[in-house]
Protein backbone atom coordinates (compact mmCIF):
# COMPACT_ATOMS: atom_id res chain seq x y z
CA UNK A 1 0.00 0.00 0.00
CA UNK A 2 1.17 3.45 -0.56
CA UNK A 3 2.85 4.81 2.44
CA UNK A 4 0.79 8.33 2.18
CA UNK A 5 -2.24 6.77 1.81
CA UNK A 6 -1.12 4.69 5.00
CA UNK A 7 -0.49 8.10 6.91
CA UNK A 8 -3.86 9.66 5.24
CA UNK A 9 -6.01 6.83 6.52
CA UNK A 10 -3.83 6.67 10.10
CA UNK A 11 -4.47 10.50 10.20
CA UNK A 12 -8.36 10.13 9.50
CA UNK A 13 -8.57 7.14 12.26
CA UNK A 14 -7.23 9.73 14.91
CA UNK A 15 -9.08 12.39 14.43
CA UNK A 16 -11.84 10.21 15.56
CA UNK A 17 -10.31 9.22 18.38
CA UNK A 18 -9.01 12.17 19.80
CA UNK A 19 -11.66 14.54 18.83
CA UNK A 20 -12.49 15.05 22.16
CA UNK A 21 -9.82 16.43 24.50
CA UNK A 22 -9.62 14.49 28.02
CA UNK A 23 -9.86 10.91 26.88
CA UNK A 24 -12.09 8.90 23.96
CA UNK A 25 -10.09 5.60 24.39
CA UNK A 26 -7.24 6.99 25.99
CA UNK A 27 -5.44 5.30 28.38
CA UNK A 28 -4.81 8.43 30.62
CA UNK A 29 -5.32 11.95 30.59
CA UNK A 30 -2.19 14.19 29.58
CA UNK A 31 -2.56 15.95 33.16
CA UNK A 32 -1.97 13.12 34.68
CA UNK A 33 0.75 11.36 32.78
CA UNK A 34 3.91 10.91 35.32
CA UNK A 35 6.70 10.79 32.67
CA UNK A 36 10.17 11.84 32.00
CA UNK A 37 10.44 13.24 28.09
CA UNK A 38 14.04 14.23 26.24
CA UNK A 39 13.38 15.58 23.29
CA UNK A 40 16.47 15.60 20.04
CA UNK A 41 15.35 18.34 18.05
CA UNK A 42 16.98 18.41 14.33
CA UNK A 43 17.80 22.33 13.52
CA UNK A 44 19.53 21.89 10.22
CA UNK A 45 18.33 23.65 6.75
CA UNK A 46 16.20 20.28 5.93
CA UNK A 47 13.92 21.34 8.86
CA UNK A 48 14.06 24.66 7.95
CA UNK A 49 13.09 28.51 9.95
CA UNK A 50 9.47 27.68 9.14
CA UNK A 51 8.99 24.52 10.36
CA UNK A 52 11.19 24.59 13.04
CA UNK A 53 8.75 26.97 14.12
CA UNK A 54 5.67 25.03 14.39
CA UNK A 55 7.83 22.50 15.97
CA UNK A 56 8.24 24.72 19.08
CA UNK A 57 4.60 25.11 18.85
CA UNK A 58 3.98 21.60 19.26
CA UNK A 59 6.20 21.53 22.56
CA UNK A 60 4.22 24.88 23.76
CA UNK A 61 0.62 22.94 23.00
CA UNK A 62 2.38 19.82 24.27
CA UNK A 63 3.21 21.56 27.92
CA UNK A 64 -0.28 23.40 28.18
CA UNK A 65 -1.79 19.46 28.40
CA UNK A 66 0.65 18.26 30.89
CA UNK A 67 1.14 19.02 34.72
CA UNK A 68 4.92 20.16 35.05
CA UNK A 69 6.50 19.07 37.79
CA UNK A 70 8.60 16.56 40.26
CA UNK A 71 6.20 14.72 41.89
CA UNK A 72 3.21 12.23 41.64
CA UNK A 73 1.48 12.39 37.98
CA UNK A 74 3.87 15.31 37.04
CA UNK A 75 6.02 15.19 34.00
CA UNK A 76 9.26 16.85 33.20
CA UNK A 77 10.57 17.50 29.74
CA UNK A 78 14.21 18.62 28.30
CA UNK A 79 15.60 19.56 25.21
CA UNK A 80 18.26 18.85 23.34
CA UNK A 81 18.92 20.92 19.69
CA UNK A 82 21.56 19.54 16.74
CA UNK A 83 22.34 20.50 13.35
CA UNK A 84 26.15 20.48 12.99
CA UNK A 85 26.50 20.35 16.75
CA UNK A 86 24.43 19.72 19.76
CA UNK A 87 23.21 22.10 22.18
CA UNK A 88 21.81 21.81 25.68
CA UNK A 89 19.44 23.15 27.43
CA UNK A 90 19.62 21.95 30.93
CA UNK A 91 18.84 18.65 32.06
CA UNK A 92 15.09 17.53 33.52
CA UNK A 93 15.48 19.32 36.74
CA UNK A 94 15.64 23.16 34.70
CA UNK A 95 12.31 23.02 34.04
CA UNK A 96 9.57 23.06 37.53
CA UNK A 97 7.01 25.29 36.51
CA UNK A 98 5.22 25.14 32.93
CA UNK A 99 6.51 28.70 32.46
CA UNK A 100 10.12 28.24 32.96
CA UNK A 101 9.80 25.07 30.12
CA UNK A 102 8.21 27.43 27.99
CA UNK A 103 10.41 29.94 28.26
CA UNK A 104 13.40 26.78 27.64
CA UNK A 105 11.23 26.32 23.88
CA UNK A 106 11.15 30.06 23.24
CA UNK A 107 15.00 29.75 23.60
CA UNK A 108 15.39 26.88 20.86
CA UNK A 109 18.33 27.80 18.49
CA UNK A 110 17.48 27.21 15.09
CA UNK A 111 21.28 27.01 13.51
CA UNK A 112 20.66 26.12 10.10
CA UNK A 113 23.46 24.24 9.08
CA UNK A 114 23.41 21.36 6.39
CA UNK A 115 24.67 18.69 9.19
CA UNK A 116 22.10 16.34 11.23
CA UNK A 117 24.90 14.93 13.76
CA UNK A 118 22.67 12.82 15.96
CA UNK A 119 25.15 11.11 17.25
CA UNK A 120 26.44 14.58 18.96
CA UNK A 121 23.00 14.65 20.12
CA UNK A 122 23.26 11.35 21.90
CA UNK A 123 26.16 12.04 23.40
CA UNK A 124 25.49 15.38 24.62
CA UNK A 125 22.09 13.74 26.55
CA UNK A 126 24.16 11.20 28.50
CA UNK A 127 26.16 13.97 29.85
CA UNK A 128 23.07 16.00 30.50
CA UNK A 129 20.71 13.53 31.49
CA UNK A 130 21.00 12.51 34.84
CA UNK A 131 18.23 12.13 37.16
CA UNK A 132 15.55 9.99 35.59
CA UNK A 133 12.87 9.05 37.83
CA UNK A 134 12.17 5.50 37.91
CA UNK A 135 8.55 5.94 38.77
CA UNK A 136 8.37 7.97 36.05
CA UNK A 137 7.69 6.88 32.37
CA UNK A 138 10.88 7.41 30.39
CA UNK A 139 11.15 8.24 27.03
CA UNK A 140 13.78 9.82 24.17
CA UNK A 141 11.87 11.76 21.54
CA UNK A 142 13.86 12.55 18.43
CA UNK A 143 11.94 15.07 16.02
CA UNK A 144 13.84 14.76 12.28
CA UNK A 145 13.69 16.32 8.76
CA UNK A 146 16.50 14.47 7.19
CA UNK A 147 18.94 11.37 7.53
CA UNK A 148 21.22 11.86 10.09
CA UNK A 149 25.21 12.84 9.26
CA UNK A 150 28.71 12.33 10.94
CA UNK A 151 28.89 9.23 13.10
CA UNK A 152 26.47 6.45 12.67
CA UNK A 153 24.60 6.36 16.28
CA UNK A 154 25.17 2.60 16.45
CA UNK A 155 28.81 3.02 16.00
CA UNK A 156 30.25 2.02 19.52
CA UNK A 157 27.25 0.93 21.78
CA UNK A 158 26.69 4.88 22.07
CA UNK A 159 22.95 4.21 20.47
CA UNK A 160 22.46 0.95 22.39
CA UNK A 161 23.69 2.74 25.89
CA UNK A 162 21.41 5.31 25.38
CA UNK A 163 18.07 2.94 24.84
CA UNK A 164 19.17 1.26 28.14
CA UNK A 165 17.91 4.23 29.82
CA UNK A 166 14.89 4.93 28.61
CA UNK A 167 11.05 3.04 28.54
CA UNK A 168 11.13 3.55 24.81
CA UNK A 169 12.75 5.70 21.73
CA UNK A 170 10.54 7.57 19.74
CA UNK A 171 11.02 9.40 16.08
CA UNK A 172 8.55 11.64 14.45
CA UNK A 173 9.92 12.52 10.96
CA UNK A 174 8.31 15.61 9.49
CA UNK A 175 8.05 16.26 5.91
CA UNK A 176 9.05 14.51 2.41
CA UNK A 177 12.82 14.70 2.51
CA UNK A 178 12.03 12.40 5.88
CA UNK A 179 9.86 10.05 4.29
CA UNK A 180 11.73 9.53 1.41
CA UNK A 181 15.02 9.33 2.68
CA UNK A 182 15.26 8.59 6.44
CA UNK A 183 13.49 5.81 7.05
CA UNK A 184 16.28 3.41 7.82
CA UNK A 185 18.06 6.09 10.39
CA UNK A 186 14.30 6.87 11.67
CA UNK A 187 13.37 3.30 12.41
CA UNK A 188 17.22 2.40 13.62
CA UNK A 189 16.62 5.00 16.16
CA UNK A 190 13.58 3.94 17.23
CA UNK A 191 14.30 0.31 17.04
CA UNK A 192 11.06 -0.71 15.46
CA UNK A 193 9.06 1.04 13.06
CA UNK A 194 6.36 0.86 15.69
CA UNK A 195 7.76 3.48 17.38
CA UNK A 196 8.47 5.85 14.41
CA UNK A 197 5.67 8.31 13.44
CA UNK A 198 5.66 10.08 9.99
CA UNK A 199 4.21 13.24 8.91
CA UNK A 200 4.23 14.81 5.36
CA UNK A 201 3.66 17.92 6.82
CA UNK A 202 4.14 20.45 9.89
CA UNK A 203 0.45 20.89 9.85
CA UNK A 204 -0.06 17.29 11.10
CA UNK A 205 1.97 17.77 14.04
CA UNK A 206 -1.00 17.71 16.61
CA UNK A 207 -1.62 14.03 15.42
CA UNK A 208 1.89 14.10 16.68
CA UNK A 209 1.42 15.49 19.84
CA UNK A 210 -1.50 13.23 20.41
CA UNK A 211 0.70 10.19 19.60
CA UNK A 212 3.00 11.28 22.00
CA UNK A 213 1.18 12.09 24.58
CA UNK A 214 -0.59 8.82 24.38
CA UNK A 215 3.09 7.18 24.84
CA UNK A 216 3.37 8.88 28.01
CA UNK A 217 0.47 7.11 30.02
CA UNK A 218 2.84 4.70 32.66
CA UNK A 219 1.30 1.55 30.86
CA UNK A 220 0.47 2.55 27.35
CA UNK A 221 2.76 1.78 25.00
CA UNK A 222 1.35 3.01 21.31
CA UNK A 223 2.07 1.88 17.93
CA UNK A 224 1.79 3.24 14.51
CA UNK A 225 1.22 1.84 10.99
CA UNK A 226 4.39 1.49 9.10
CA UNK A 227 5.50 -0.12 5.70
CA UNK A 228 8.18 -3.31 5.61
CA UNK A 229 11.85 -1.72 6.00
CA UNK A 230 12.93 -4.22 2.85
CA UNK A 231 11.06 -2.35 -0.05
CA UNK A 232 10.61 -4.58 -2.90
CA UNK A 233 13.27 -4.01 -5.59
CA UNK A 234 12.01 -2.46 -8.62
CA UNK A 235 14.36 -2.97 -11.64
CA UNK A 236 14.23 0.04 -13.93
CA UNK A 237 12.38 0.16 -17.23
CA UNK A 238 14.93 -0.76 -19.90
CA UNK A 239 17.48 -2.00 -18.05
CA UNK A 240 18.55 -4.86 -19.36
CA UNK A 241 20.45 -6.53 -16.10
CA UNK A 242 19.57 -7.02 -12.79
CA UNK A 243 21.80 -4.37 -10.63
CA UNK A 244 21.24 -5.50 -7.19
CA UNK A 245 23.79 -8.39 -8.27
CA UNK A 246 26.53 -6.38 -9.87
CA UNK A 247 30.28 -6.33 -8.39
CA UNK A 248 31.33 -2.72 -9.00
CA UNK A 249 33.80 0.14 -7.29
CA UNK A 250 32.01 3.00 -8.63
CA UNK A 251 33.92 6.33 -8.49
CA UNK A 252 31.64 9.44 -8.51
CA UNK A 253 33.60 12.92 -9.55
CA UNK A 254 30.90 15.51 -9.29
CA UNK A 255 31.31 18.99 -10.72
CA UNK A 256 30.69 21.69 -7.69
CA UNK A 257 31.71 24.68 -9.50
CA UNK A 258 29.49 27.95 -10.30
CA UNK A 259 29.66 27.00 -13.89
CA UNK A 260 25.98 25.56 -13.94
CA UNK A 261 22.80 27.32 -12.29
CA UNK A 262 21.32 26.21 -8.75
CA UNK A 263 19.11 24.34 -10.62
CA UNK A 264 20.88 22.79 -12.65
CA UNK A 265 23.43 21.49 -9.73
CA UNK A 266 19.99 20.62 -7.66
CA UNK A 267 19.12 18.83 -10.59
CA UNK A 268 22.49 16.87 -11.13
CA UNK A 269 22.72 16.35 -7.50
CA UNK A 270 19.32 13.98 -7.95
CA UNK A 271 20.57 12.48 -11.10
CA UNK A 272 23.23 11.30 -9.20
CA UNK A 273 20.81 10.09 -5.76
CA UNK A 274 18.67 8.08 -8.53
CA UNK A 275 21.61 6.52 -10.09
CA UNK A 276 23.00 4.93 -6.78
CA UNK A 277 19.82 4.41 -5.68
CA UNK A 278 19.09 1.09 -8.00
CA UNK A 279 22.60 -0.80 -6.66
CA UNK A 280 22.94 -3.01 -3.67
CA UNK A 281 25.19 -0.92 -1.69
CA UNK A 282 27.00 -3.05 0.58
CA UNK A 283 30.99 -4.38 0.98
CA UNK A 284 30.07 -7.40 -1.25
CA UNK A 285 28.34 -5.90 -4.46
CA UNK A 286 28.64 -2.25 -5.42
CA UNK A 287 30.33 0.33 -3.40
CA UNK A 288 30.73 4.06 -4.39
CA UNK A 289 33.96 6.75 -3.91
CA UNK A 290 32.68 10.14 -4.22
CA UNK A 291 34.89 13.45 -4.82
CA UNK A 292 33.59 16.89 -5.47
CA UNK A 293 35.64 19.36 -7.65
CA UNK A 294 35.81 22.88 -8.41
CA UNK A 295 39.04 24.79 -7.75
CA UNK A 296 40.01 21.46 -5.88
CA UNK A 297 39.02 18.31 -5.40
CA UNK A 298 37.65 17.45 -2.16
CA UNK A 299 36.41 13.67 -1.26
CA UNK A 300 33.42 12.73 1.14
CA UNK A 301 33.69 9.94 3.36
CA UNK A 302 31.13 7.66 2.48
CA UNK A 303 32.38 4.39 4.38
CA UNK A 304 33.77 2.80 0.93
CA UNK A 305 34.66 -0.83 1.35
CA UNK A 306 34.46 0.18 5.29
CA UNK A 307 30.82 -0.93 5.93
CA UNK A 308 29.70 1.61 3.36
CA UNK A 309 25.65 1.25 2.97
CA UNK A 310 22.85 3.24 1.27
CA UNK A 311 22.29 5.24 3.72
CA UNK A 312 26.00 6.68 4.22
CA UNK A 313 26.13 6.75 0.32
CA UNK A 314 23.36 8.81 0.27
CA UNK A 315 23.93 11.16 3.64
CA UNK A 316 26.98 12.10 1.51
CA UNK A 317 25.69 13.00 -1.66
CA UNK A 318 23.44 15.33 0.27
CA UNK A 319 26.51 16.88 1.69
CA UNK A 320 27.46 17.92 -1.86
CA UNK A 321 27.43 21.62 -2.03
CA UNK A 322 28.09 24.58 -5.34
CA UNK A 323 31.16 26.17 -4.56
CA UNK A 324 32.35 29.94 -5.72
CA UNK A 325 34.28 29.31 -7.95
CA UNK A 326 34.91 28.14 -11.71
CA UNK A 327 37.93 25.74 -11.60
CA UNK A 328 37.74 22.09 -12.85
CA UNK A 329 40.97 20.36 -11.23
CA UNK A 330 39.71 17.01 -12.76
CA UNK A 331 43.18 15.82 -13.24
CA UNK A 332 44.20 16.46 -10.11
CA UNK A 333 40.62 14.27 -8.81
CA UNK A 334 41.87 11.50 -10.51
CA UNK A 335 44.88 11.28 -8.53
CA UNK A 336 43.15 11.80 -5.17
CA UNK A 337 40.77 8.93 -6.71
CA UNK A 338 44.44 6.89 -6.92
CA UNK A 339 45.68 7.67 -3.84
CA UNK A 340 42.64 7.29 -1.67
CA UNK A 341 40.40 4.26 -3.80
CA UNK A 342 41.99 2.62 -6.17
CA UNK A 343 45.93 1.68 -5.11
CA UNK A 344 44.06 0.01 -2.50
CA UNK A 345 41.02 -1.56 -4.48
CA UNK A 346 41.89 -0.92 -8.80
CA UNK A 347 42.63 -4.68 -8.52
CA UNK A 348 40.17 -6.45 -6.29
CA UNK A 349 38.69 -8.14 -8.61
CA UNK A 350 35.28 -5.48 -9.15
CA UNK A 351 35.02 -3.58 -12.23
CA UNK A 352 36.55 -0.38 -11.68
CA UNK A 353 33.75 2.86 -13.13
CA UNK A 354 34.70 6.36 -13.10
CA UNK A 355 31.30 8.75 -13.70
CA UNK A 356 31.83 12.47 -14.58
CA UNK A 357 28.97 14.66 -13.53
CA UNK A 358 30.04 17.82 -14.98
CA UNK A 359 28.96 21.22 -16.63
CA UNK A 360 32.28 22.68 -16.78
CA UNK A 361 35.27 21.60 -18.95
CA UNK A 362 37.42 24.54 -17.66
CA UNK A 363 40.39 21.85 -16.84
CA UNK A 364 43.09 23.57 -15.27
CA UNK A 365 45.88 21.02 -16.38
CA UNK A 366 44.94 18.54 -19.45
CA UNK A 367 43.69 14.96 -17.80
CA UNK A 368 44.31 12.84 -20.73
CA UNK A 369 47.40 11.34 -19.28
CA UNK A 370 46.08 10.62 -16.02
CA UNK A 371 42.97 9.15 -17.66
CA UNK A 372 45.75 6.97 -19.57
CA UNK A 373 47.60 5.50 -17.23
CA UNK A 374 44.70 4.84 -14.86
CA UNK A 375 43.16 2.71 -17.39
CA UNK A 376 46.19 0.98 -18.06
CA UNK A 377 46.80 0.32 -14.53
CA UNK A 378 43.48 -0.49 -12.94
CA UNK A 379 41.64 -1.19 -16.08
CA UNK A 380 39.24 1.82 -15.10
CA UNK A 381 36.55 2.87 -17.38
CA UNK A 382 35.18 5.86 -17.47
CA UNK A 383 31.76 7.86 -18.39
CA UNK A 384 31.22 11.15 -18.98
CA UNK A 385 27.96 12.81 -18.26
CA UNK A 386 27.72 16.21 -19.95
CA UNK A 387 24.98 17.75 -17.65
CA UNK A 388 25.14 21.28 -19.45
CA UNK A 389 26.01 23.07 -22.62
CA UNK A 390 29.05 25.17 -20.94
CA UNK A 391 30.85 21.21 -20.94
CA UNK A 392 32.19 20.70 -23.97
CA UNK A 393 31.01 17.53 -25.38
CA UNK A 394 34.61 17.03 -27.44
CA UNK A 395 37.16 16.79 -24.44
CA UNK A 396 34.26 14.96 -22.43
CA UNK A 397 34.67 12.32 -25.35
CA UNK A 398 38.11 11.87 -24.87
CA UNK A 399 37.99 11.01 -21.29
CA UNK A 400 35.46 8.90 -21.75
CA UNK A 401 37.08 6.82 -24.64
CA UNK A 402 34.11 6.96 -27.20
CA UNK A 403 30.57 8.69 -27.91
CA UNK A 404 28.63 5.82 -26.22
CA UNK A 405 30.40 6.55 -23.12
CA UNK A 406 29.95 10.09 -23.21
CA UNK A 407 26.03 10.96 -22.48
CA UNK A 408 24.28 14.10 -23.04
CA UNK A 409 21.96 15.37 -19.94
CA UNK A 410 21.54 19.36 -21.15
CA UNK A 411 17.83 18.97 -21.14
CA UNK A 412 15.15 17.55 -19.06
CA UNK A 413 13.99 15.48 -21.80
CA UNK A 414 17.42 13.57 -21.66
CA UNK A 415 17.96 13.90 -18.07
CA UNK A 416 14.88 11.86 -17.76
CA UNK A 417 16.33 9.04 -19.28
CA UNK A 418 19.79 9.31 -17.59
CA UNK A 419 19.40 7.05 -15.06
CA UNK A 420 19.05 4.37 -17.14
CA UNK A 421 21.16 5.14 -19.94
CA UNK A 422 24.24 4.95 -17.37
CA UNK A 423 22.72 1.90 -15.43
CA UNK A 424 23.04 0.05 -19.01
CA UNK A 425 26.28 0.76 -18.76
CA UNK A 426 27.18 -0.91 -16.02
CA UNK A 427 25.23 -4.12 -17.83
CA UNK A 428 28.36 -4.62 -20.05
Amino acid sequence: MNRFLIFYLFFNVLTVLFAAKGCVNQQCAANVAESDAVFLIETSTSMGADNFAKVQNLLYNLVADLSIGSTLDKSRLAFITFSQDAKTYGGLDAGATASAVNATIGSLNFDNYGFREMSKALTAEEQIITSLRATAKKLLIAIVADTFTGVEPSANGLLDKVRSRYDALLSIAVGPQAIQYAYTDVTTFSGTPADSFFVSGVDQLDFAKLWIERNMCPTYHASTPYVTTTLPVTQPSGVTCQLNTLTYDIYLVVDTSKSMSSSDFAAMKQSVRDFVREYSVNDNKTQFGLIAVSVDPQRYYTGFHAGQNMNSMLNALNLLTQEPTSGQSFDMALQVIDAAFLSTYGNDGKVQLLVYFTGNTNFDKDPSGTVSKLKTKYGLKFAAVQYTSNADATKLTNISGGAACTIDATSSDKRATLGATLENLTCG
